[in-house]
């Protein structure tokens, strides 16, 4: 069976149906003659293979935890409805497997939230690919007052709506929600400047507009997939003057529409395109360059550059991706009238 699985891993991009569906014939005989072990390492094996045969996804998706537990997590062959089947019948470890997807649709996380205990739960707060809806957000606010993990995750959230953030920071203890409120309000006013002054700023803009977004583009997977560093990309960006490409690579990593990582660029202050960094950390010195060209494009004298790195370096990388998440919740609040 591990040598028939080989095979068909190997090819499974070139196969056609009919090969397919020979070797799902072989596979499915097989799969009931041998031990669990061997289960286990074959549903490893064909997990993240988007051509296995879906009656062997859904075998091996119900088979016992250990086994299961990969096609429950990775394999993109199971439909939602399948997904949701399962999540209807089976435990808890099948449920925090189909929890830790890289998407959760929310009528699936609805199932999981109500029958799911608490890691489940935790589980589902913790995932940003994981949606909410109106009912799942409400619920997991509520049981967040007596689950400061779960509160901490959703606290983390970056698509909740400004009144569950609210009924979030009150259950913090005084000090921190103190802190939490006077962080939310600084940067209320911040993203609502980013987001009127976004177009008429990017229109007067003044940097150079020959971007190469497709090697931007690159950059982004390279950086996703650890071949390259953030901070590699974003020194080489601002050596070469590509600062409209550099507003896309962060806009894209801090998962921002570029219009307001630019306009944060432009503004006279920069408050806002160093919180993106920050929270995305880049370095104290690859920043420092960033900040001489900025002076440079808007005419500010250099030791604007010096006061804007020396901010930068008190600014801890917890509380920027704290701001950060606030910002966009309140972005996204100001978006919804004109959609």
């Amino acid at each position: 069976m591990g040598h028939v699985a080989s095979l068909f891993v190997m090819g499974a991009e070139k196969y056609n149906d009919e090969e397919i569906a020979l070797f799902n014939g072989v596979l499915k005989r097989l799969v009931d003659l041998v031990e669990d072990r061997d289960k286990e390492e074959l549903s490893e094996k064909l997990c993240e293979v988007r051509t296995t045969p879906r009656e062997l996804v859904l075998k091996l998706a119900d088979e016992d935890l250990i086994i299961s537990r990969y096609m429950l997590q990775y394999s993109t062959v199971l439909t939602l409805d399948d997904l949701m089947q399962l999540a209807k019948i089976k435990g808890q470890g099948h449920l925090l497997a189909i929890s830790k997807r890289e998407r959760l649709e929310a009528r699936l996380t609805d199932v999981l939230i109500e029958r799911g205990e608490q890691p489940v739960r935790r589980s589902v707060a913790a995932n940003p690919g994981a949606e909410l809806s109106n009912w799942g957000t409400k619920f997991l606010v509520k049981i967040a007052e007596k689950d400061p993990v779960l509160r901490e995750s959703m606290i983390h959230r970056s698509d909740l709506k400004p009144e569950h953030f609210d009924r979030l920071i009150k259950q913090l203890p005084e000090d921190q929600g103190k802190k939490m409120r006077h962080l939310y309000s600084s940067n209320e006013k911040l993203a609502e400047e980013l987001f009127h002054e976004a177009s008429n700023l990017v229109a007067k803009s003044k940097l150079d507009r020959k971007n190469s977004r497709i090697d931007t583009k690159g950059s982004v997977r390279e950086i996703r997939s650890g071949a390259k560093t953030l901070d590699k990309v974003f020194i080489e960006h601002t050596l070469s003057n590509r600062l409209l490409d550099l507003s896309y690579l962060l806009a894209e990593l801090a998962g921002l529409d570029q219009k307001y990582v630019l306009n944060g660029f432009l503004r006279s202050e920069i408050d806002g395109v160093a919180i993106v960094c920050r929270a995305l950390e880049v370095g104290e010195m690859e920043f420092s360059t960033f900040c001489k060209a900025r002076c440079s494009i808007l005419g500010l004298p250099a030791n604007v550059a010096e006061k804007w790195l020396s901010d930068y370096c008190v600014l801890t990388v917890t509380d920027a991706q704290r701001a950060l998440r606030f910002i966009k919740v309140r972005l996204k609040a100001l978006e919804q009238p004109a959609a």
